[in-house]
């Protein structure tokens, strides 16, 4: 189980590999965090008189081992002194502790609901595994109260509404977090905004982006290492068949999985990467693994292009992907591409980005959308339904939807 949430690691889907900084920048990051020099201040200040204090600093000092109880009050613990002036232990230690200190948060601000005290542990475990499955890339604020507003339910079954107490436990802990150098803030763009407003419904999200830094990445994957859990740094998964890459890095950002496959390629003849590429896309589950196959056999240069012509032959999704990617990449030309094919191939590119949400940006970007629409129809592809629906349902632009409700209709009616 994770020491300070109870989750147990069986349960956790794949996990994206994470970089990992390097011993030099762990040990000035730790330095530089702010969270230490209070644990250090407030070790250095302890008189013997002050009695036991249940707020946060006294309670991490006591949960990081720093301090003991004696008679009612804080005292030293001789045998852990050298932990403060080993600030990469001090930091790990402090950062695998708060969930068991955290307690403290709700007893020194009365803005923070009770309840959040108790579940203070697996609140925090599932805000930093949220933040670490993103792969890398920040998470938007608003996602992250959807997920404070959820978690007492999640948690525990109750059914609590005051979701602007919530949210600002959350805001609490991610000050804690900041405090401490385990998480850092960004501003999203404009265009990142607008896709903020779209996802959530609300028309002026707030714009901060949270990720972990590179120092919590470390000692949350050594956690979940130590736990049994399958939590692979960068590079690790580059013996692994392409199937298991794939799930690892399904959420990662595109330059973690670009990183990867090369990775992947690399530690194989070009040959056996294009083989086992070709072989994952006649068998993948879905567009989106094909949509990785063909990553896959990019960078295995010449030998896919030859594996690629041969899944081509074969027919079938798998040989209408191939043929538009061939045709993509100037290695067939464009007039050998057949009509169900390419319906087949672009029904299938537009089913990946479906899933990986951003099926309209990637028709916005289409040089006459109301076009595409028919080719979906036209396809005999099983994801076809569910693009229709999809688009007549939820695309924004009247004309597109209105085109999506006819040929679903028409569709309906044989």
């Amino acid at each position: 189980m994770c020491r300070q949430c109870e989750l147990d690691v069986t349960d956790i889907p794949a996990l994206p590999p994470v970089r990992l900084p390097s011993a030099t920048e762990a040990l000035a990051a730790a330095e530089r965090s702010a969270a230490l020099a209070d644990l250090r201040r407030y070790v250095a200040e302890l008189d013997g008189a002050s009695e036991r204090g249940i707020t946060l600093l006294p309670r991490w000092a006591e949960a990081c081992g720093l301090v003991r109880v004696l008679k009612g009050t804080h005292v030293p613990v001789k045998k852990n002194a050298k932990l403060l002036t080993q600030p990469l232990e001090l930091w790990a230690r402090a950062f695998e502790t708060l969930g068991e200190a955290g307690y403290g948060i709700a007893t020194e601000d009365d803005e923070v609901p009770f309840e959040f005290g108790m579940l203070f542990p697996d609140f925090l475990g599932g805000l930093q595994m949220a933040l670490y499955s993103a792969g890398g890339t920040p998470m938007p604020l608003e996602l992250l109260y959807g997920l404070a507003d959820e978690m007492p339910s999640l948690l525990v079954g109750l059914e609590i509404r005051r979701d602007s107490q919530w949210r600002y436990a959350l805001r609490v802990t991610l000050e804690v977090l900041d405090r401490l150098g385990a998480i850092e803030r960004s501003t999203a763009d404009a265009e990142e905004l607008a896709k903020i407003a779209e996802l959530t419904g609300h028309p002026e999200p707030d714009p901060t982006l949270v990720s972990l830094t590179p120092l919590a990445l470390w000692a949350l994957n050594r956690m979940l290492r130590d736990e049994g859990a399958d939590a692979p740094i960068a590079g690790e998964l580059a013996m692994a068949p392409l199937e298991t890459l794939c799930a690892h890095v399904a959420d990662a950002s595109p330059e973690i999985a670009e990183a990867e496959v090369a990775a992947w390629v690399a530690h194989r003849s070009a040959a056996d990467a294009a083989a086992e590429a070709a072989d994952f896309l006649r068998e993948a589950a879905g567009p989106t693994q094909r949509l990785f196959a063909l990553l896959a056999l990019g960078e295995a240069g010449d030998a896919g292009f030859a594996d690629a012509r041969t899944v081509r032959e074969e027919g079938g999704i798998a040989g209408a992907v191939m043929a538009a990617w061939l045709v993509e990449r100037g290695e067939t030309a464009a007039e050998t591409l057949t009509a169900d094919e390419m319906c087949l191939g672009m029904t299938d590119h537009l089913a990946a980005m479906d899933e990986l949400g951003v099926l309209f940006d990637e028709l916005d970007a289409l040089d006459n959308p109301l076009s595409v629409v028919d080719v979906i129809a036209a396809a005999d592809h099983p994801a076809r339904p569910r693009l229709l629906d999809v688009i007549a349902e939820e695309h924004p632009d009247r004309k597109i939807a209105k085109q999506a409700r006819k040929a679903r209709f028409a569709l309906r009616q044989g």
